[in-house]
């Protein structure tokens, strides 16, 4: 394993664009920023707070502002992100310039503090919208304590609409490569969460997938080719790589308890790129098995 850029406050979001250069966000830092000859390179300064991440099919970097909040760490020096702002689905063009694509519901309610992103292969946009609980001295918010978040799609209208309810602090998600079903991970519970996509906007019943455990708080998630997924523990300091059964297969430790998120890259897509919160880094991993292609990338 190598690290691959430092000096991050809080980074969160990797994904990488059509030529293979890696993007992430910082959710103290407040930006959206690329890595280019092992040096952060700033794309976008973003009030609120940036988190997860993804390019959609025509290659535009999207991503979710959960409105300033963030739990105290080493790279934040121990400040916690309090909220306030507005939950936001934000977008970047091509002149530079930042587009606030999302910011309610179809039903007019607004965003609480999107997480994390996804889009499918038709190009629909799959997001968790969690709500976060309230602080305690430290300044972190338990997820287990969080009120109940919901799952949103939005289609090219680029209205969202609440897919599913009353999930435990909705954290990471992603799609089952060759087949037309999506993961979510529950923070608050530990659970991973498998639901059947019936059409655009449309999911089957949740069923419990896999039980990590409550100690896990699974956050950024990907696929191996395989279908083994990949998941970053955020609190725990582990790498949880679960089988296509749904099964726990192996448990990596890291070095930071904080892992946020995931993402192949690299020569034949076999480098697993995992943003470390606490000590303000991104590492990168040589992997066993390349990883999945998104879907429509």
């Amino acid at each position: 394993m190598s690290v691959l850029v430092e000096g991050l406050a809080y980074p969160e979001g990797p994904c990488f664009d059509d030529a293979g250069v890696l993007h992430f966000v910082e959710l103290a830092g407040g930006c959206v920023g690329k890595v280019v000859n092992g040096e952060k390179v700033v794309v976008a300064e973003v009030p609120g707070s940036p988190n997860g991440a993804a390019f959609d099919h025509r290659g535009r970097l999207w991503w979710c502002n959960n409105g300033g909040n963030w739990g105290p760490n080493a790279s934040t020096g121990h400040r916690p992100g309090l909220g306030g702002g507005p939950g936001l689905i934000q977008r970047l063009e091509a002149d530079g310039s930042v587009t606030d694509v999302i910011t309610a519901t179809s039903g007019g309610q607004p965003l609480n503090s999107p997480n994390d992103l996804a889009f499918d292969a038709e190009g629909g946009l799959w997001f968790t919208d969690p709500v976060w609980a309230r602080r305690d001295p430290t300044g972190s918010a338990p997820a287990a304590a969080s009120p109940p978040g919901r799952l949103c799609y939005a289609g090219p209208d680029e209205v969202a609409v609440p897919v599913a309810t009353g999930l435990s602090f909705p954290n990471g998600l992603a799609l089952v490569p060759g087949e037309r079903a999506l993961i979510v991970g529950e923070t608050g519970t530990g659970r991973l969460l498998r639901h059947e996509i019936l059409g655009p906007g449309r999911l089957g019943p949740a069923e419990v997938w896999s039980e990590l455990g409550d100690e896990s708080f699974p956050d950024g998630l990907c696929f191996t080719a395989s279908g083994r997924l990949v998941v970053a523990g955020t609190g725990s300091g582990t790498l949880f790589v679960v089988g296509p059964d749904g099964r726990l297969q192996e448990r990596r430790p890291m070095d930071d308890i904080d892992v946020t998120n995931v993402c192949f890259g690299g020569p034949g897509h076999r480098s697993l790129y995992v943003t470390q919160a606490a000590l303000g880094r991104i590492e990168v991993l040589e992997w066993p098995e390349p990883g999945a292609r998104l879907p429509g990338r």
